[in-house]
């Protein structure tokens, strides 16, 4: 409910997560602590107090910038290898016997293949049951209740037919009330040991919650806030520490169920956490004969909807790189925990787009003769202008990407050089796409003009933007470059470069007519003497 409240998404159900619990645990098994006692639940509730105290702290500090660096690859492949996960850990309540706990996917697959001899014929109807009613009503009518009618259906089944003797098993009883409020224990010795594991499972929470929140509004076109989700995730740890609570995060598989079943706004978890207080006060003897088939059947519906391995597919078609570090993260999730895949994932984007940065896409332009346009050389094997060198990078200059850039161009001239002789008279450099430079960036710029001119060349600029010229002067750019060689635009640039050039070597030696003022050289050149005076 408090994150539901003070939370942004209007799809994210708050409450026990299977990793997050996993991470909690290992956390109070460092203290030496005996599982289930009072002395656990007590450092349970504390750990949640810390993990809702740093989320709280990320989200009050605005950092909750942090989860744009998830992408829409990994947030991809996170969600069809989460819904997998989900999806298999089900099956031993849907079967009838008990499977490992983990969330490595062959772990699992294994485990199940060697215990298929252990079927629970009943269990199994059960689930199959409650699975159908789901997706039938779904085929009815999306207004439906589905899952709430398989739950009294299979409930009714199960104590007409005294199934619970069978083996099939039930919710039994619920522990009725809900406890009072208790600060947790708190000395400094205590928690500057768990400060370390409270961070992990924070953040492990924070990634895992807003991939969560980003794929379902992505899947609606919403928009969200995630320094304010965090706030309300790091609020909810904090008020469920003094219930004696653990360490709450998104529920994939209870999110899913919200945007599968229409809920579109965060009323629905306020009604949901309500409708479980008033249970747990009022209602909790009538959901003993609940089969536990049952309540795998309507997690199962929710998130088989999410598996989808050919998405990944259609990333990779579109770019390459995306489709690795979506498939990497999916791939990762049937041997390593489902956090270390993340993990992977973002590793593998961030350095996708690093590498992508550190060599990025220069062109080398000419124009079109039958658009009349800039265009790539090389790409359309167009002819360029002997005397005029016309490169584009096309992503701003820093100090990952300043040598490539340099290299790239020095290279050109060489080869323009070997191929043309002397010929060439000036490299046009079209800034239009360089958006930011750093110092080292800056430095190459300069220093790179008085490389080319060493080799009989001339450097020239063209719009360079207002940000990048600021950083040029500070460097003493214009002791460098003349200012004639800087130019507002390419028109411009062509057209002042025209006039500097060895016309003769135009008319005479060139056979190609590149600019407009190509053509104005050479019929001059053809007329007769007198004509052309």
């Amino acid at each position: 409910i408090v994150a539901a409240v003070f939370g942004s998404s209007r799809f994210l159900n708050t409450g026990p997560v299977a990793m997050t619990c996993l991470l909690s645990a290992s956390v109070l098994y460092g203290l030496r602590l005996e599982p289930q006692t009072e002395e656990w639940v007590s450092y349970m509730a504390l750990l949640a107090l810390l993990v809702g105290l740093v989320r709280l702290l990320i989200g009050l500090l605005r950092f909750g910038f942090v989860v744009d660096l998830i992408s829409h690859s990994v947030v991809t492949g996170f969600t069809s290898a989460g819904a997998l996960v989900i999806a298999l850990s089900q099956f031993g309540h849907l079967l009838g016997f008990p499977i490992e706990r983990t969330t490595h996917i062959v772990t699992v697959l294994i485990d199940i293949v060697s215990k298929i001899g252990m079927i629970n014929p009943y269990t199994l109807g059960v689930g199959v049951l409650a699975f159908a009613i789901i997706m039938i009503s779904r085929r009815i009518s999306r207004y439906l209740p589905g899952a709430l009618i398989s739950v009294i259906v299979t409930s009714a089944v199960v104590y007409y037919y005294r199934l619970h003797e069978k083996g099939v098993a039930i919710v039994g009883e619920v522990p009725q009330g809900i406890p009072s409020p208790t600060a947790p224990p708190f000395d400094l010795e205590t928690v500057s040991t768990m400060m370390g594991g409270a961070v992990v499972v924070a953040l492990f929470g924070l990634i895992e919650a807003v991939a969560i929140a980003k794929t379902l509004a992505l899947r609606v076109g919403d928009r969200w806030d995630p320094n304010q989700e965090l706030v309300g995730q790091g609020l909810a740890n904090v008020f469920v520490a003094f219930f004696k609570g653990f360490p709450a995060g998104g529920s994939f598989s209870r999110s899913s169920l919200n945007f599968v079943l229409s809920a579109r706004t965060p009323l629905a978890s306020v009604v949901t956490g309500a409708l479980v207080g008033l249970t747990l006060l009022y209602f909790a003897p009538y959901f003993y004969y609940l089969p536990k088939a049952a309540l795998s059947a309507i997690v199962l519906s929710a998130v088989i909807d999410l598996i989808r391995p050919w998405e990944i597919l259609r990333l990779y078609r579109i770019n390459p790189r995306d489709g690795l570090a979506a498939g990497i993260t999916f791939a990762s999730v049937f041997f390593m925990d489902l956090w270390v895949a993340i993990t992977l994932g973002i590793t593998v984007s961030l350095g996708s787009f690093v590498y992508m940065t550190m060599y990025p896409r220069i062109v080398v332009l000419t124009r079109d003769p039958e658009s009349r346009t800039f265009v790539n050389a090389e790409r359309r094997d167009l002819p360029q202008c002997p005397q005029i060198l016309y490169i584009r990078p096309n992503m701003s200059i820093y100090f990952g990407n300043a040598q490539y850039v340099r290299n790239y161009i020095l290279d050109k001239i060489k080869e323009r050089q070997e191929r043309e002789g002397k010929a060439l008279k000036f490299v046009l450099l079209d800034l239009e796409a360089v958006n930011y430079t750093d110092a080292a960036g800056t430095e190459m710029l300069v220093k790179l003009v008085e490389e080319v001119r060493e080799l009989g060349v001339e450097i020239a600029f063209a719009n360079i933007g207002c940000d990048v010229y600021l950083l040029l002067e500070r460097a003493e750019f214009d002791k460098v470059v003349r200012g004639d060689l800087v130019f507002d635009s390419k028109g411009q640039s062509i057209v002042e470069l025209f006039e500097r050039i060895d016309h003769r070597y135009c008319a005479e030696r060139c056979p190609y007519t590149v600019f407009a003022e190509c053509e104005r050289v050479k019929v001059r050149s053809s007329l007769p003497p007198s004509a052309s005076s």
